[in-house]
């Protein structure tokens, strides 16, 4: 079981402490991997300060801060499902809300936020919180945004928070994902992943985009 440091801030972002944001941790502290676990956190103090460098306002942060922290669920085998790991890992991350007697539309926020956190162009313009797992997840995942952090609170955040080879660690997991459901890696971002590691469909490689259309049973 991993184990996460609970802080009450860090680099100047203030961590929430509720009766919620608590059962969100341990949630993810029985579920997931310790890399992963610290890239979750991670998530919600990278998306925080970008949020933020774009003059926008949390409004809800327990709700943002259970986004964040849960937005993976979908690729670890306790959430795992039958569709693109977002969703799955969205809709147990609603249950959660739910079962928490959290208000139908701050859970279907959490929902909207894992959902979309991959989805750039869209997940930016939506609410705060929204905007805030997909800025989050894209500063520590692929670096976007990443010159724009103070050296000092980068430090701090991986002080606190390392990565723990989380490069080849997430891809491991990623690949997993696509060979456990490549069905579900169909015109999803991850379909280069998939065919990269050798996932097939029904003995064929996955399809790319062009390739679908072109098969496609239309005259023109």
């Amino acid at each position: 079981m991993a184990t996460i440091t609970r802080l009450e801030s860090l680099a100047g972002v203030r961590m929430p402490d509720t009766p919620l944001a608590k059962a969100a941790v341990d949630l993810l502290e029985a579920t997931s991997p310790q890399f992963l676990c610290n890239h979750c956190v991670r998530t919600y103090v990278f998306g925080t300060l970008a949020v933020r460098s774009i003059g926008r306002s949390i409004i809800d942060e327990e709700i943002a801060y259970c986004a964040a922290l849960l937005h993976d669920l979908g690729l670890v085998p306790a959430h795992a499902g039958e569709n693109r790991f977002e969703v799955d890992g969205a809709d147990a991350a609603r249950e959660f809300c739910l079962k928490h007697q959290v208000a139908p539309e701050r859970a279907d926020r959490v929902w909207e936020a894992i959902a979309l956190h991959t989805s750039t162009g869209i997940a930016s313009r939506m609410a705060a919180e929204i905007a805030l797992v997909h800025l989050g997840a894209g500063l520590d995942f692929l670096g976007l945004g990443f010159d724009q952090v103070p050296p000092q609170l980068l430090e701090e955040i991986l002080t606190s928070y390392p990565r723990l080879n989380f490069k080849s660690a997430i891809r491991d997991l990623l690949v997993e994902h696509c060979r456990r459901n490549p069905a579900a890696q169909i015109l999803a971002w991850t379909d280069e992943i998939a065919r990269t590691a050798g996932c097939t469909l029904n003995g064929q490689p996955i399809p790319t985009a062009s390739q679908l259309m072109l098969a496609a049973p239309f005259a023109e």
